[in-house]
Formats: structure tokens, C-alpha cells, sequence
């Protein structure tokens, strides 16, 4: 669904989606507001782990197994958002792109590189948690949290100030669209019933309103009729953390 231009926004483009904690949005003629919703749900999870998982008792293995569990959801995203993007999304603007955007393009693999070794790390940490392990067991994986969440902003941030200034300028609105198309075309009906309320996690009624204008309604049906298991998961998983969103 392409968005619609405000007065304020420039011949040609469309009104792009600010969410809290992003970057850039840089304007054009594409709405790429669903890698926009993704980003937002990656930092926001990253916030709710590295909050929560320092104050969950070691000992408790319930929760920590529902974190586990949780931990796998938000891991199923992200590989699958950057998996596209090295696919599908840097090969398709290297063709057509200037060496110093090449550079931008390489960055982004590079980074996905760099991040990898962090997740793997919180998986295993994770894994530990779940069968037993110690405060110490704990300690590490908040630190690693830590400098995963540093690491994958500082990404997001980059994504979206210099990726998505050159998507902007070298897609057209026909191949976005493609390429929006390719992201979803494995994915299955529970894939859809768990990713949808994900995507609105922690968004405020007035970013609700604005993405309700812009997502299929499908896909808002979805989210309703995944939100009870979803928000019971949420409560499982982040028990000891006042502060996560909801």
C-alpha cells in the first residue's frame, strides 16, 4: 500500500514513517515503512532482553525457558530481514550504483558479519540459561546482550541514514514492491499470526493509527488473532521486567 503525500512532502515522494529510535528516513518515491517497523521491533527487543535478563533469577529455569523461546522469535526475524537484504536487496543496487555507494552496500554485509558472532553468542547464552546455569552464566549474557544491541543500532543507524538514501535513489517503486513481496513469499499462515503482533509491539495509538493506514488489512487481522498467545508470551518471558512494552 503506498502512502499518501502530505503537503508538506516534496513532488514525488511519499510521507515516511518516523518511529521512535529511528534514524533517518530519508524521502523518495518508495515507503519501505514495513523495514522501518522491523528495525523499530529489533531495537525494541534488544531493549526488553538487555533490561530483563539481568533482573530474572538464575534459578528460575520457567522463565528463563519462555526467554529462550522468545529470544528464538526475535533471532527467526532478524536472520530472515538480513538474509533478504544480502539476497535481494545489495545485489539488485550494486549493478547501478557509484564505487563510494558500493562501499555502502559492502558495509552493510560486512556489518551483518560482524553482528553474527554476537547472536550466536546470546544463543548459547540463552541455551544455558534455559537448562540451569549460575549468576555468572547470567552476568555474561547481559554483557553480550550489551554489545549486541550496541552493535546491531549502530547497524540500524547506518541502514538508515546511507542504505536507504540509495534505495531511495536507484529502486524503483515497481521493483520495492517486488522485493516487499519477495520477503514474505515463504513465509506460512503461524509465521503471519506470530510476526504481526511483533511488528506493533510498544508502538503508541498514534503510531498504530499511522501504520493501520498503511498495512494491508490482512495483515491487521493477523496481528488481532495473534495477539492473545503473543502478549501471554510477552508476560512469560519478561515476568521480572517492569519496564518492558507490551
Amino acid at each position: 500500500m503506498t502512502a499518501q503525500t502530505s503537503p508538506a512532502t516534496p513532488a514525488g515522494t511519499v510521507e515516511q514513517l518516523r518511529l521512535p529510535g529511528q534514524f533517518a528516513a530519508p524521502d523518495g518515491p518508495l515507503d519501505p515503512f514495513m523495514m522501518y517497523l522491523a528495525h523499530h521491533g529489533f531495537r525494541r527487543d534488544l531493549a526488553d532482553f538487555a533490561r530483563c535478563v539481568p533482573r530474572t533469577p538464575s534459578a528460575d529455569r520457567a522463565t528463563w525457558r519462555a526467554l529462550q523461546k522468545r529470544w528464538s522469535i526475535f533471532r527467526e526475524i532478524l536472520h530472515h530481514h538480513h538474509a533478504g537484504e544480502d539476497a535481494w536487496i545489495w545485489p539488485q543496487l550494486e549493478d547501478r550504483s557509484t564505487a563510494d555507494e558500493r562501499a555502502i552496500l559492502a558495509a552493510m554485509e560486512s556489518e551483518h558479519g560482524l553482528i553474527d558472532p554476537l547472536l550466536e553468542a546470546c544463543d548459547a547464552g540463552f541455551a544455558r540459561m534455559a537448562v540451569g546455569a549460575d549468576d555468572t552464566d547470567r552476568a555474561d549474557l547481559t554483557t553480550v546482550l550489551g554489545d549486541t544491541h550496541a552493535h546491531l543500532s549502530a547497524h540500524l543507524a547506518h541502514e538508515e541514514s546511507d542504505a536507504l538514501t540509495l534505495i531511495q535513489a536507484r529502486l524503483s517503486v515497481e521493483e520495492w514492491v517486488e522485493l516487499e513481496e519477495k520477503f514474505g513469499d515463504d513465509s506460512s499462515l503461524a509465521d503471519a499470526l506470530r510476526l504481526a503482533p511483533w511488528m506493533l509491539k510498544g508502538l503508541d495509538d498514534d503510531h498504530r493509527a499511522i501504520v493501520k493506514q498503511r498495512v494491508p488489512r490482512p495483515l491487521w487481522v493477523l496481528a488481532a488473532l495473534g495477539s492473545r498467545s503473543f502478549r501471554r508470551g510477552e508476560r512469560r518471558a519478561f515476568r521480572y521486567d517492569p519496564d518492558a512494552t507490551s
